[in-house]
């Protein structure tokens, strides 16, 4: 409080200044107006000014600031060397200052009187609070992996399921095994496949001829080549038409609903489940309208690289038919970084592998395996893909003879990672 008070005084001071007849500005153009830093001055508008964020909010959204934050995309420090970004009067300049000194202003902090409460904070179940600032209470804790986790993927395609180890030297691969599915058979169409942080594995099999998506459950994945039974778990509701899975660093899985058909973007959204899905329920909000994305049609999500070769859930890598795309999944927007594949697209987190490097792969249509050979430009920070030669060739089809071999998303596991999705 004794923080506020010192700040009105200070801005009450600097307004009779300013105001004091005959004297002249800071900038000596003598109109006895304050410099705020606004262009109206009749100079260079500050650059720090919430103009300068381009959508004139005062902020840049998708990146926070905490208190003290004094680049030009902040939404404004704690102190007063900022003021073009800070509005005036005293409810809005309150909104800059961090009562409770835990490094975040209360424009972000959802309690600036409890230190333990502010984005990125832990989430502590059952305490009646939202810790981390993100508009729910005692939601679920972050899940992280509770089994090892190995350097393969999988993927399945007919009535199969394909498992390919790779090594941990060099991503290459050491050997693939296929499991046949017993007492289910799966019906003929494209298969999305997430691996859960438990290790077991979601199917979906969005049918050819009914476009109906079905779900299967795989607890425990063989990778010996024994045979399988998969558990059903029911069909999707509402008549969504799912093409990909996907689990994001928190444990929350996602599906992609390709909307009116599989070959066009219309009526393509992401939804995100809140149903218990392993129990049938498949409950769901929508995340974004992707009719109007950039990518045409999701064939399979993935995980993302950034700039320092670090694993993010969003953005991630889409891609849709051989097309591979840097995307904002919550956005609808992205980046076309490389072509390759056909529909499956998977990341595997640097403490996977001996020399600590995040790989990218892809499968086409016939069931070959690709890596996906990234380069970072330095000075634009952006990283660009190329194929590397094939490292396998999956199995054939017999149950549906003619079908593609690759017919499906890839998946494995996800390290750790910080997740950018937002909740709504």
């Amino acid at each position: 409080m004794k923080y506020k008070l010192w700040v009105l005084v200070v801005l009450a001071g600097m307004m009779w200044a300013c105001s004091d007849k005959g004297s002249s500005d800071a900038k000596g153009d003598h109109t006895g107006a304050p410099d705020d830093g606004r262009a109206s001055d009749g100079d260079a508008a500050s650059t720090d000014s919430a103009a300068s964020d381009g959508d004139n909010n005062g902020h840049d959204a998708t990146d926070a600031p905490k208190a003290g934050d004094t680049d030009s995309e902040g939404a404004g420090p704690a102190d007063d060397s900022d003021t073009g970004a800070v509005p005036g009067g005293e409810e809005d300049t309150a909104l800059y200052l961090d009562e409770d000194s835990d490094g975040w202003i209360a424009l972000f902090d959802c309690d600036d009187h409890n230190p333990d409460v502010h984005p990125g904070a832990d989430e502590i179940p059952g305490n009646g609070i939202d810790d981390n600032c993100n508009g729910l209470i005692d939601e679920d804790p972050i899940v992280t992996p509770t089994v090892p986790q190995y350097a393969e993927l999988w993927y399945s395609s007919d009535n199969f399921l394909v498992y390919i180890q790779l090594s941990t030297e060099d991503g290459t691969v050491l050997d693939v095994q296929k499991s046949e599915f017993v007492g289910e058979t799966l019906p003929r169409g494209q298969n999305g496949i997430t691996m859960r942080p438990d290790g077991s594995l979601l199917l979906m099999r969005l049918e050819k001829d009914t476009m109906i998506s079905s779900f299967y459950y795989i607890a425990e994945p063989p990778r010996d080549g024994s045979d399988i039974a998969p558990k059903p778990l029911g069909i999707m509701k509402d008549g969504l038409k799912l093409e990909a899975l996907y689990t994001d660093c928190e444990g929350r899985l996602y599906g992609m609903d390709t909307g009116v058909d599989d070959g066009s973007a219309e009526g393509n959204q992401l939804i995100r489940f809140t149903g218990d899905v392993l129990e049938g329920d498949f409950d769901y909000v929508v995340v974004s309208d992707l009719s109007n994305a950039t990518v045409a049609d999701i064939d399979d999500m993935g995980p993302g690289i950034d700039a320092d070769g670090n694993v993010t859930d969003n953005p991630g890598l889409a891609i849709d038919t051989g097309n591979i795309y840097a995307f904002d999944y919550q956005q609808g927007t992205g980046t076309l970084v490389g072509k390759g594949g056909s529909w499956g697209l998977h990341v595997l987190g640097a403490p996977l592998f001996d020399d600590a490097k995040t790989r990218a792969y892809v499968l086409d249509s016939n069931a070959k395996l690709y890596e996906l050979i990234y380069d970072r430009d330095p000075q634009l920070g952006t990283l660009s893909f190329s194929l590397s030669e094939v490292l396998m060739t999956g199995p054939t089809p017999t149950t549906y003879p003619g079908s593609s071999a690759g017919w499906s998303g890839l998946s494995g596991p996800l390290t750790d990672c910080q997740s950018g999705f937002v909740l709504n």
